[in-house]
């Protein structure tokens, strides 16, 4: 690569090349020359903490093309580093860059996943790429390295063999085993228990399979403090004396969600929110749920030029305790927002939440509503497990019992799993889904409230009028850790 012709083609990067990721702290372009393709990332230079995260770890370029070699001495498959760039200026902004060659044809790990899930296949190859990945990391280890930032979008696929990206997060204090347990807690939406277990041995052997709860918790924050800020995922919301929060885009859609596919920005809420408020208040809505708690209200509301029916939720008449509840713990949709996204990011299917919006009053909300998507399909309570293939029904109720162990697994209790709390989505690929579409029941885990849920669940799946006995068995098979003493009591 001759230097001179290189500067000209930086010159114009503006120009021929293309932006494939934007941040506030780094910038990836995409670049040809002499008929080959390579990626620039540009570190800008900022302010005052950037000085000082400088001075103490010197230029983040230059760190980066140092941790390549030595992923490369390490016999890491990864981008080859071809030069660093001190001082580049681009777009009137100074900073360092990093030039990388281009693995190409290639696509994000995670995204190649994610769009299986959604297609609602399985990967011919699925076992050879957790195979390749167990050894990635294997590999990684023996070099005496490891790597902060373990996910599957850190890996590319090409051609079927996949490279570690994201060389920055690379240390030289070996392998941890937070480290594995981030990559396990990050791909459990893809892989399957016996995958995570498998890779558990292999890169930690000699030590308990960790729980999920107890090593997810840094994660788990990370992505609940997104839910109430400005983003790329959510954003903030203020009309017609109403302020609060909004979904704007998900990293990883479901297949039981249509909302989770959608980009809304907030034009769309500014144009939607009003109407929305004034069905509410003339009381066009239809009428789900009423009583002294709250309503819940159906109706639809027009983003991004497509409708979309939504349940609204709106807190009740409050009395004194619930009063200091709110100004203690905030509002019931407020607690609701973030319990609903807890269930998400855990990957727990349960409905959409898409708004939350408070009126306050010198600083106290008097007002407060929800608005979650409505997942098609009836309530459990009202399905006509009688209707259902023998096939079809034995998986509903083993996803049930499977959606309350992962719930649990991961460090939460569904104190109230009655059947009006679950949803039957009929997926056409998959089959029947039991999806959570109340989450005032989420409480955190404890052993008290593990044996009343489990107790609850029984006496609402033997209290619907097609029960029969196979059924708990079936909960009982995606759920072992059922309280023994509970299966054994029968129908109530």
């Amino acid at each position: 690569m001759s230097p001179q012709s290189l500067e000209n083609t930086l010159r114009s990067l503006w120009r021929h090349g293309t932006l494939v990721k934007d941040r506030p702290y780094r910038q990836v372009w995409r670049f040809e020359h002499d008929g080959r393709a390579y990626f620039l990332k540009f570190y800008p230079r900022g302010g005052v903490g950037d000085r000082l995260r400088r001075l103490f770890r010197g230029s983040p370029a230059m760190a980066e093309f140092l941790r390549l070699q030595w992923l490369q001495k390490a016999r890491v498959p990864a981008p080859r580093g071809v030069a660093t760039l001190m001082g580049f200026r681009l777009n009137d902004r100074m900073g360092d860059a990093l030039i990388l060659e281009a693995i190409e044809p290639a696509v994000p790990l995670d995204r190649h996943l994610n769009a299986a899930r959604l297609e609602g296949r399985i990967l011919p190859d699925h076992r050879a790429l957790v195979e390749q990945a167990i050894a990635l990391i294997e590999r990684l280890g023996r070099g005496g390295l490891g790597h902060r930032d373990l996910h599957p979008g850190n890996f590319l696929l090409s051609e079927g063999k996949l490279y570690l990206l994201d060389a920055y997060a690379v240390r030289r204090s070996g392998l941890r085993v937070r480290d594995v347990v981030f990559l396990g807690q990050s791909a459990r939406p893809f892989v399957h228990n016996s995958d995570l277990l498998r890779g558990w041995k292999r890169l930690s052997p000699g030590q308990p399979f960790p729980r999920a709860a107890r090593h997810n918790r840094p994660g788990l924050r990370k992505q609940l403090s997104r839910i109430r800020g400005e983003n790329r995922y959510f954003g903030r919301l203020a009309a017609a004396g109403w302020s609060g929060h909004f979904f704007k885009h998900a990293k990883y859609p479901v297949r039981w969600s249509a909302v989770s596919r959608m980009d809304i920005a907030r034009r769309d809420w500014l144009e939607a929110w009003p109407i929305l408020l004034g069905q509410i208040q003339s009381g066009q809505l239809e009428i789900v749920k009423q009583s002294s708690g709250g309503q819940v209200l159906a109706g639809e509301v027009v983003l991004a030029g497509r409708p979309v029916p939504v349940i609204v939720k709106l807190a009740g008449g409050k009395s004194w305790r619930r009063c200091i509840s709110d100004l203690v713990l905030g509002s019931r949709a407020a607690r609701g927002w973030r319990s609903a996204w807890a269930l998400v990011f855990r990957d727990i299917p349960t409905a959409w939440p898409m708004l939350v919006m408070q009126r306050r009053v010198a600083g106290y909300p008097v007002e407060s509503l929800i608005v979650f998507e409505r997942v098609a399909g009836r309530n459990l309570a009202c399905e006509d497990l009688a209707a259902l293939p023998d096939a079809a029904r034995r998986t509903l109720f083993h996803r049930l019992g499977r959606t309350l162990r992962h719930i649990e697994e991961t460090g939460l209790v569904q104190y109230d799993p009655k059947c009006h709390n679950w949803i039957v989505h009929h997926d056409p690929v998959l089959g029947p889904l039991p999806v959570l579409v109340d989450v005032d029941g989420i409480r955190r885990w404890r052993p008290l409230l593990l044996g009343q849920s489990h107790d609850r669940l029984r006496r609402a799946v033997a209290s619907h009028r097609h029960y029969r006995p196979q059924d708990w068995a079936d909960v009982c098979l995606g759920h072992p850790g059922v309280d023994r003493r509970i299966a054994k009591k029968g129908p109530p």
